[in-house]
């Protein structure tokens, strides 16, 4: 029927024609599920959990439509998720679209100039909070699901759509969903990429380091001169204990971006950054100070919590093994440090990814580039310089790639919007990709 990675010239082009007739449902589907109001990460948006439900119902109701078996459950403590298959005719290759409906806020609707919920039109441009990140790859999915359908093949292998409520706030929905659900032999996940085909990302980890000091009156700073040189008689200054080991890692991560790269990811990609900072008098606990006060006291806390990307082929427990015992010698220099050794946090408020990476010139990458030449389109391969659920999948060995309409740049911005010539192709691509994986039969 084809050959190793690409269809036949005759199948793809009715599937392709599959696609062009389903281009004002496409517009449809996505303007319908811009319209849900589905802002997770606001804790007060009294919305949430109805408009959530609200989208995974179309979301559900499409692939029911299709005859698909659908399943539906909610990871708490309000985010709803659908599964649903299109069952293949002999056990082939199976593949999962996965995507997301949840949406950060909208900001102040001042500074749009389209209704961040209308799914406006025009000029080319499908404007609305989701247009990018990432309604539009879910419109592609379940269009690219309905248009091999009603091309009249049969799919060899399963199809799956994995869709969730949580990845803006970092959830556990789709590493929950691949523990409850069959396994698949490799997914695309339709976060924007502009067209792009991104089968590697970085690893990605948040963490904290506690430093202890003692409280004194700044009226005895001349005591010490250096932060700790007569800890028994003057304060131990906590912020300048940080700053002596912010400043090593930012040595570690100098030797890191000079020492260590990933042929597919920007050299310095692997970095250690301190994002925020919390200091004071009074002591504190897990980042936040106890009491408020002011520069009159030495300040006995300090808490700094870093985003830290690494490298696909690390793994967390050595990245983090090396940061410990890095830290632990820049202290052992340190007389107060050595008795009062900083506490370490990892994956604070479940920040943690694993990194991903499904080699170019595997079958799915070659089948996806295959099919965005068919759409007329060339292909691009490189990789994604965020965090996705892809993660997840690369966790459970199951090799994949990020690929969808919308770039990055518009995502979470203000007139957040899609090209709808990049729907179009994004849904043909979609369509001809899961054809070639999974085989189709007349």
């Amino acid at each position: 029927m084809h050959e190793k990675n690409r269809l036949d010239p005759g199948l793809a082009a009715t599937i392709l024609d599959a696609v062009e007739d389903q281009r004002d449902a496409l517009v449809a589907l996505t303007r319908a599920l811009i319209a849900c109001r589905t802002d997770s990460q606001s804790e007060d948006n009294p919305e949430f959990a109805t408009e959530a439900r609200r989208c995974q119902d179309l979301v559900a109701d499409w692939l029911s439509d299709l005859g698909a078996d659908v399943q539906r459950w909610e990871e708490p403590p309000r985010y709803p998720v659908v599964a649903g298959v299109l069952r293949g005719s002999d056990g082939e290759r199976s593949l999962a679209f996965n995507g997301h409906v949840d949406v950060v806020p909208a900001g102040d609707t001042a500074s749009w100039t389209h209704d961040p919920w209308g799914g406006e039109t025009g000029s080319g441009r499908l404007w609305g909070r989701g247009a990018a990140d990432m309604k539009g790859g879910i419109a592609c999915a379940l269009v690219a699901m309905r248009a091999l359908r009603e091309s009249g093949f049969s799919l060899a292998g399963d199809l799956w759509a994995h869709v969730v409520a949580d990845e803006e706030v970092v959830g556990q929905s789709t590493r929950n969903l691949l523990r409850r659900l069959p396994p698949v032999d490799a997914v695309l996940v339709a976060e924007p990429t502009d067209l792009a085909i991104m089968p590697v990302e970085g690893g990605l980890v948040h963490f904290r380091i506690e430093v202890d000091g003692r409280e004194s009156h700044a009226g005895n700073r001349y005591m010490t001169v250096h932060a700790g040189g007569r800890g028994d008689q003057a304060g131990v200054n906590a912020i300048e204990k940080m700053i002596r080991i912010v400043a090593a890692l930012q040595d570690l991560e100098r030797q890191w971006g000079n020492r260590r790269q990933h042929p597919m990811l920007p050299p310095g990609f692997n970095s250690i950054m301190p994002g925020i900072i919390t200091g004071g008098p009074g002591g504190g606990a897990e980042g936040k100070l106890k009491t408020l006060s002011n520069p009159g006291t030495s300040p006995n806390y300090c808490a700094v919590e870093y985003n830290l990307w690494f490298l696909p082929g690390e793994t967390f427990e050595t990245i983090r093994d090396e940061i410990e015992s890095y830290v632990r010698t820049v202290c052992e220099l340190d007389p107060w440090l050595r008795e009062h050794p900083p506490r370490l946090t990892w994956k604070l408020r479940g920040i943690y990814f694993p990194p991903a990476e499904t080699p170019p010139d595997h079958r799915l990458i070659q089948s996806l580039a295959s099919a965005l030449e068919m759409s007329g389109h060339a292909p691009r391969v490189e990789a994604f310089t965020a965090a996705s659920e892809l993660a997840w999948y690369a966790e459970a060995g199951i090799p994949g790639a990020i690929f969808g309409p919308g770039r990055i740049a518009q995502a979470h911005s203000p007139d957040e919007y899609v090209d709808l010539d990049q729907l179009q192709r994004a849904c043909a691509s979609m369509a001809l990709s899961a054809a070639a994986w999974c085989d189709i039969t007349p």
